[in-house]
């Protein structure tokens, strides 16, 4: 495709651009940018000619053009066009805790986010070597030096090993859905490769920490299970990824909101930017999708003042 065609239809698309990142969701004339912006956002082909994604809510920030759906939707949607509240969430509660584990940082959104605003300890997770090493050029560009980037997958058991990683057909050259192949509550997706990669116990990361990240496709679960005594000891605010068919986590995050007093939160994905309070005694794994969510907060502290700080 010719590159002044690309440009121009970037440069057409810019009103709609702000438009999406400005305006509130649930909002009629940003619906409509979404819709206009979307065909363009699935396709890599569009971003071609660039070498860095600035966000336009964010433009402060800088990222490496990679082939990632995650920088697609940075570029087209913004930061908060595409991740919504939990993106200012996670940056206020990074700025509030003392050491910090995300657990699944995929290109480094959230690492380059929390860390730009991090005083403590903080860790990232990548099992996938180049996806790992696209963590570390976005922290490079954006100087952020106190983010520690592990190559390397979260376990349940209580030593490190060895673990098979299933990388699913995703056609980017920065996938998002690998997981492991033993173990994972999630339906196991398309097959590009099986890596073996180093596991360390999830058990000795979360130790002493205060906020906790799991975006790690289906092993959430068992990870938390394997750190249950330090959790009920230290009770860290846990963001986690709960998807339709993790019902077994759903189930363990009901329960452990309930017997130790979490707040329980579901953050929206799209359609609105208010979070939602959950009954505890009623969450279930299609509870967060009723809200347009996959995302759940539970935590000790009042996010909605923490919002309105």
């Amino acid at each position: 495709m010719q590159s002044w065609l690309i440009e121009g239809v970037r440069f057409c698309l810019w009103p709609a651009r702000r438009l999406v990142v400005w305006g509130h969701r649930g909002q009629l004339l940003r619906s409509v940018a979404v819709l206009a912006i979307r065909p363009f956002a699935t396709r890599s082909q569009w971003l071609r000619g660039l070498d860095l994604v600035r966000p336009m809510d964010r433009p402060q920030l800088t990222f490496a053009a990679s082939d990632s759906m995650v920088m697609r939707a940075v570029y087209w949607y913004g930061v908060q066009g595409y991740e919504g509240i939990l993106s200012t969430l996670w940056e206020r509660l990074s700025a509030r805790s003392s050491s910090i584990l995300e657990v699944g940082g995929n290109v480094g959104l959230y690492a380059v986010l929390g860390g730009s605003f991090a005083q403590g300890r903080y860790t990232v997770l990548e099992p996938l070597p180049q996806v790992a090493e696209q963590v570390r050029i976005n922290l490079g560009l954006n100087n952020i030096r106190g983010v520690e980037v592990l190559q390397a997958a979260a376990i349940p058991m209580l030593e490190e090993q060895l673990v098979q990683l299933n990388v699913p057909e995703e056609a980017a050259g920065m996938p998002v859905g690998a997981h492991l192949v033993v173990g994972s509550e999630v339906n196991r997706r398309s097959t590009d490769q099986i890596l073996s990669v180093q596991g360390l116990p999830f058990a000795r990361l979360a130790k002493d920490r205060d906020l906790i990240k799991i975006d790690a496709e289906g092993i959430e679960a068992a990870l938390l299970e394997s750190a249950a005594d330090e959790i009920e000891r230290a009770r860290p605010t846990l963001v986690i990824e709960v998807l339709p068919e993790a019902t077994h986590l759903a189930e363990l995050l009901g329960t452990l909101a309930r017997r130790i007093g979490y707040r329980l939160y579901a953050v929206p994905a799209y359609g609105s930017d208010e979070l939602v309070r959950l009954d505890p005694g009623a969450f279930d794994s299609h509870v967060p999708a009723m809200h347009r969510s996959k995302d759940v907060i539970l935590t000790d502290l009042d996010l909605e003042a923490l919002l309105r700080a």
